[in-house]
């Protein structure tokens, strides 16, 4: 008993001490939004929803470093992503479905360990205008970079205008080092207004098969505008991005549906040629205005061979800062699809939105 007694106040004291050179922030920021849709399902009929924000997902999380001497810090990350209309946790309902990871930082860069965001999504959250969005209508080009990865370590470090990064995702299947595994490498440099860079991640299933994403993009900073030019281009031999695009007609959802009978992903893989182009522009202190083109041709839609079609979304965003914590917005989005991506959409070939929201950062 003593023994115990001893050992539980030393580790008491080692927490407190510890507990004196560390930080630990709560932070969030919870986004709702009034969004209107049309042909939103089957029947064409319209829609009136509470959802999500437009271009930032309500989030909760914990973060915190502890200084070791000589530049170096741990660090930790815990964030978990709701809806705030029904309180539900997102990512099918994890603790912390965003990021989950512990690691050090330091004059080398920082190393991660846990669930992190993919390289892609890394990337072309630094160069597409809307940081990529948070409707599938206007952030379904970025499906291609899978979002996050779990079982992930991750490089980052920049050094002058350079900042790369590069991660690795254990497969963890025993027997097999491919089976689940993902790993991608990143690289940016800016110079002046100027920023250009480059991506590339490969995610297996289960079976070993691999789903490709690549990219390039630029931008270019004229006072208070700021253009943006970005191509990605994919290879999806899991039948995931289709999977993840088509709509159920039964329910209207997009989220992990099943390709239609008769496709064969891993023999006939969908390619995906994405090009977009847009600007954002500082129109005073408090009023930021953006908008974006996107255009995508697909080949072997469904897994089909040579059944080919093409998505076209332009978006308009204006965004209005009531106070450094709190902003307003308006929004509005058109999508149309042809050919085998018609399966993207639930009645006709076209959808309108508009939303207008609050944002509050804490």
């Amino acid at each position: 008993m003593k023994k115990s007694a001893i050992v539980l106040a030393a580790g008491s004291l080692l927490a407190g001490s510890a507990f004196a050179q560390s930080s630990v922030t709560l932070y969030g920021i919870v986004d709702q939004s009034i969004r209107f849709q049309t042909n939103a399902n089957a029947n064409n009929d319209n829609s009136w929803e509470l959802t999500n924000g437009a271009v930032t997902n309500s989030r909760w999380g914990i973060k915190g470093s502890e200084a070791l001497g000589n530049n170096l810090k741990a660090i930790f990350q815990l964030e978990n992503g709701f809806d705030p209309d029904t309180g539900r946790a997102n990512q099918n309902g994890r603790l912390f479905g965003r990021q989950a990871y512990v690691g050090l930082s330091g004059d080398f860069g920082t190393i991660k360990l846990g669930r992190q965001y993919t390289e892609g999504f890394n990337f072309f959250g630094d160069y597409d205008p809307l940081t990529i969005g948070n409707y599938t209508n206007n952030a379904w080009p970025f499906f291609l970079t899978n979002f996050r990865n779990d079982n992930v370590i991750s490089y980052g470090g920049k050094f002058g205008g350079l900042d790369v990064g590069a991660s690795y995702g254990f497969g963890e299947q025993a027997g097999s080092m491919s089976r689940n595994q993902y790993w991608g490498a990143r690289a940016a440099y800016t110079f002046g207004p100027f920023g250009i860079g480059g991506v590339y991640q490969e995610v297996r299933n289960l079976t070993g098969e691999k789903q490709q994403m690549w990219g390039a993009a630029g931008k270019y900073s004229i006072g208070p505008a700021k253009v943006f030019v970005g191509y990605i281009g994919g290879k999806d031999r899991t039948g995931s991005v289709d999977a993840s695009l088509n709509f159920d007609t039964s329910t209207g959802a997009t989220t992990l549906n099943p390709i239609p009978a008769g496709g064969n992903a891993a023999a006939n893989p969908r390619k995906d040629t994405i090009g977009y182009i847009g600007v954002t522009y500082q129109a005073t202190p408090a009023l930021a205005l953006t908008g974006v083109f996107y255009g995508d041709y697909v080949e072997n839609v469904n897994g089909v061979n040579n059944n080919n079609g093409r998505r076209y979304t332009g978006v308009l965003l204006a965004e209005y800062s009531l106070s450094k914590r709190t902003q307003v917005y308006g929004t509005v989005d058109f999508n149309k699809v042809s050919g085998g991506t018609t399966t993207e959409m639930p009645g006709r070939n076209n959808q309108t939105g508009a939303a207008v929201g609050i944002r509050h950062i804490f």
